[in-house]
């Protein structure tokens, strides 16, 4: 199987994972009978693995030269530790679980992106469209999963997942062997010192910020979504809503990107998702204005995304290409997604919060409005970054 296919299939098996995951973990956990302050620390944690794991990774793929063994590798141990979902023993063993399976899971991702550049020769249009098929992935599951809550009840999602785990393995062992580290610059270039850099620095904080804003959404959307009346397969409908936007805009990225700085991009991103969570936060009982709401992912996530990709993927010579993916990965959604999810634990209160969370979401997506701001504003993306 040449290439593209298989990315293609790699990506759409990897998202629709977490199609299935990341909506309804929050279901699944409150019908195990968790408190919503258990369900944040539990989400904490279980992210937190994820600061660690693409890095270990990433230094693995790195020495080895190998980044499709540490992928399927990581698949096989991800679905391993998946197992625990199916035994009910309460907290402790579900928490020693998903860590296992959330620390595994990290070594795919980061070598997926970092091969499916060196696949396209750095084509940021060729990866969008391809990146396109994850979120079909997505939003496939998300709606299938909508149904299956509906008739089977929140434990439809261990079967279900490690259906597609196993897909995804799969996938993994179709996909062609690809070199990433054959071109080395003759100079060397200091890991240590391209992280300190302070444009890298703004970049990196305020995608923190983001992300830690989105844990409100990825924790407690579909119990949000419940508390206000909506059934399970209208949930599912609005985050497929929110995924057929993605798809447009991952699509339409690449030429949208061209010739527009980091600065205005990532801060019109950023702004709009200030806006989408405060309307999550006063006007969500309206059905029309929540699925407007919905409709500004295309822009606080996929364009968002595209652009973080990017901007790694320029900024760091390609020799060091896997590790400032992996630190991405680990610093962004498991540093960003591990403490947005504790505290948003906190503030929901079982539902009380929720209103209050949305609020803080968006005040978060606000700071990292203004440090995108702050951005180098030299029209090229990527071309004013050091």
């Amino acid at each position: 199987m040449s290439a593209r296919p298989a990315l293609v299939l790699a990506y759409f098996t990897y998202f629709g994972v977490l199609g299935i995951f990341v909506p309804y973990f929050g279901l699944f956990l409150d019908g195990r009978g968790l408190s919503s302050a258990d369900i944040g620390l539990l989400l904490a944690i279980v992210t937190a693995s994820r600061i660690v794991g693409p890095s270990v990774w990433a230094l693995v793929a790195e020495r080895t030269g190998k980044p499709l063994q540490v992928m399927r590798y990581g698949a096989i141990l991800a679905s391993l530790g998946w197992l625990s979902s199916f035994a009910d023993y309460g907290f402790w063993p579900l928490l020693c679980g998903f860590a296992l399976f959330s620390f595994f899971w990290t070594a795919i991702l980061p070598q997926l992106e970092v091969s499916a550049f060196a696949f396209l020769n750095d084509d940021t249009q060729a990866y969008g469209r391809i990146r396109t098929s994850g979120s079909v992935g997505y939003i496939v599951l998300v709606m299938l999963g909508g149904w299956l809550f509906e008739r089977y009840g929140s434990e439809f999602l261990p079967l279900s997942a490690l259906l597609f785990l196993l897909l995804l393995l799969c996938s993994l062992f179709l996909l062609p062997t690809v070199t990433v580290n054959a071109e080395l610059s003759s100079e060397h270039v200091s890991f240590t010192k391209l992280i300190k850099n302070t444009v890298l620095v703004r970049f990196m904080l305020a995608a923190l910020l983001l992300q830690m804003s989105f844990a409100p959404f990825y924790g407690f959307f579909t119990l949000y979504s419940r508390d206000l009346g909506y059934s399970g397969t209208q949930t599912g409908l609005f985050i497929g809503l929110a995924i057929l936007a993605e798809i447009v805009a991952f699509y339409f990225a690449g030429s949208l990107m061209r010739n527009r700085s980091y600065r205005l991009l990532l801060s019109v991103c950023y702004g709009v998702t200030v806006l989408r969570w405060y309307m999550l936060a006063t006007v969500a009982d309206n059905v029309w204005l929540l699925c407007f709401s919905m409709l500004l992912h295309a822009g606080s996530f996929a364009i968002a995304h595209s652009c973080a990709m990017q901007f790694i993927q320029q900024f760091f010579p390609r020799k060091l290409r896997s590790r400032g993916q992996a630190m991405y990965a680990g610093v962004i959604f498991g540093g960003g997604g591990a403490i947005g999810a504790y505290f948003s634990g906190l503030l929901w209160q079982n539902g009380a919060g929720a209103s209050l969370t949305f609020t803080a979401a968006a005040l978060l997506a606000l700071a990292a409005t203004l440090l995108a701001l702050t951005l180098p504003g030299g029209k090229g993306a990527g071309k004013t970054l050091q």
